[in-house]
Order: structure tokens, then sequence, then C-alpha cells
């Protein structure tokens, strides 16, 4: 198994981040690195998993992540204990804006809804959930992709206990 320490990432600053994978390459000089195959990586709370991984970082800190897979994945268990899960085809992860893009058949579950689209965007510190594509909105567009959304009400504990 492969680890790496890289100083910022995400939510969780300052904790290790695990890779494991079937096969890397890292320049050290430009910090860019590829991990191909079962990709898994670990940080705190956060897991992402694909069949490849790249990351492109400098002065040690995490610029963007990109990973691939069919599909690939993204859990991430918040400060409040909400668990938020993703997949899609591709997902770009840039860390000065906390914005997770996701597209080709992604999904986004939170506790209180699900959204489907094949674009969402996600910003993981303002928890803002964008989905679809404006340039589509036109009428009568046959390839004109929708967007999803299952709404789950918050239960009423006096109704409840009725």
């Amino acid at each position: 198994m492969l680890i790496t320490q890289i100083n910022t990432w995400a939510a969780e600053n300052n904790e290790k981040i695990y890779i494991d994978a079937d096969y890397m390459q890292l320049n050290i000089e430009t910090g860019y690195s590829v991990y191909i195959g079962n990709v898994n990586i670990k940080q705190g709370e956060l897991k992402l998993t694909g069949d490849k991984v790249t990351i492109e970082q400098s002065k040690e800190e995490v610029e963007r992540i990109t990973v691939t897979g069919k599909p690939a994945h993204y859990n991430h268990v918040t400060d409040k204990g909400e668990n938020i899960q993703a997949e899609s085809e591709q997902m770009v992860y840039t860390a000065s804006q906390n914005k997770l893009v996701m597209t080709v058949n992604a999904n986004l579950k939170q506790p209180d809804h699900q959204v489907s689209s094949q674009k969402i965007i996600y910003d993981t510190e303002k928890k803002i959930v964008i989905a679809g594509d404006k340039s589509e909105t036109s009428t009568g567009s046959d390839s004109k992709q929708r967007v999803n959304i299952t709404l789950t009400p918050k239960k009423d504990p006096a109704k409840e206990q009725k």
C-alpha cells in the first residue's frame, strides 16, 4: 500500500491521506501523480474510489483531484454525522473552491434528498448543489438531460407520538 501525506485537502485539514492502488506514477518536481487500478483514497471520514485518480498539487497542497470510474464513488461523513454519498463516471474536486464537479450519470445522496443528472456541482463547504446544464434548457431539444430530485420530508416527532 502506498501512503502519502499532503498538508491540506477537503474539510479534513492536516490529516494524512492514504492511497491504495495497483499502480502509481509521481513527478516529484511538479507534484502531479497518477494512480490506476482499484484506487482507494481515505482521509479521516472522506473516502474516494475509482479506476484512475490524478492529483495535482503545488507546495505540498492539493489543488485538484480527478477521479474516473464505472462509477467513481465519493463518501463523506460530516462533523454532524450526516452521510453524503456521490457517484459518477468522472469527479473533479478543486480544493481552493471546495467544489466537486460530477459528470456522466451523476448521483448525489444527502440525508434529506437525492439528486441525479448528467452534471452535478457540489460546494462541499457551503453545501450548495447545482444540477443540470443551463445551455441545454432551450425547448425542443431531444438531447436535453433532465434533473431528478427526491426530497424526503422531515418527520414531526409530535405527530409520531399520537
